[in-house]
């Protein structure tokens, strides 16, 4: 009998280990070396990513600025540049008419040349001196040839129109005198013609006349 309550208790005893160990392999517990750590890396991670592209759109909108910035500046300095060369366009003394025939006459060959005064241009021309600022009435010596050279600054545009006017009188005149002893000196007549621009006025007959025109109007 007693043997029997013995096997009994040994039969009791290992069946509750049984459970035990059923119930250990169920619901292990974690073990103390290996925190479950892994969701809350994942998180961070996830975090500092957000933060990350959030941090990224201020940096390139200061870029865009930046670039903006810059690209008004060099505008702004453009017009400044172009202002001032504009301003020292307008300030830029005109170059003296004599100045400029004493370059014509380095530039291309002059005959001997005679210089109309204010006398000889109202008798001759019809033109006033005194509504001129500026003149050189060049011409040729030799009434055989038709070279001259009328350089003009005008003290007021006003009186533009009687200038030119008194100029192509002169040049139908002068036409007419060469066509009967000197036609090819006519020709350089025919080619010839009165040009105005504001208050400057000139005329040019001359077998070099487009390279003083070149010089007239790179000085003026």
């Amino acid at each position: 009998m007693k043997n029997k309550v013995i096997r009994y208790k040994i039969l009791a005893v290992m069946a509750c280990c049984v459970l035990a160990l059923s119930g250990c392999k169920k619901n292990p517990s974690p073990s103390p070396d290996q925190p479950d750590t892994e969701p809350v890396a994942e998180a961070d991670s996830e975090t500092d990513t957000e933060a990350e592209d959030e941090g990224s759109e201020p940096a390139e909108e200061t870029t865009q600025n930046t670039a903006d910035s810059e690209s008004e500046d060099i505008t702004s300095d453009e017009a400044v540049s172009q202002d001032t060369a504009a301003a020292d366009e307008s300030s830029k003394e005109p170059v003296a008419v004599m100045d400029l025939y004493n370059e014509i006459a380095e530039s291309v060959t002059l005959p001997e040349m005679f210089f109309a005064d204010e006398t000889f241009m109202m008798n001759y021309y019809g033109i006033d001196a005194s509504k001129l600022e500026e003149y050189v009435f060049a011409s040729c010596l030799d009434s055989t040839s038709a070279d001259l050279i009328i350089l003009i600054r005008l003290k007021d545009e006003a009186s533009a129109d009687e200038v030119v006017d008194g100029l192509n009188t002169l040049l139908e005149q002068m036409g007419i005198e060469m066509e009967d002893y000197n036609p090819e000196a006519n020709e350089l007549v025919k080619a010839a013609e009165v040009r105005r621009n504001g208050k400057n006025i000139d005329l040019i007959i001359h077998e070099d006349r487009e390279t003083i025109l070149s010089i007239i109007d790179s000085a003026l």
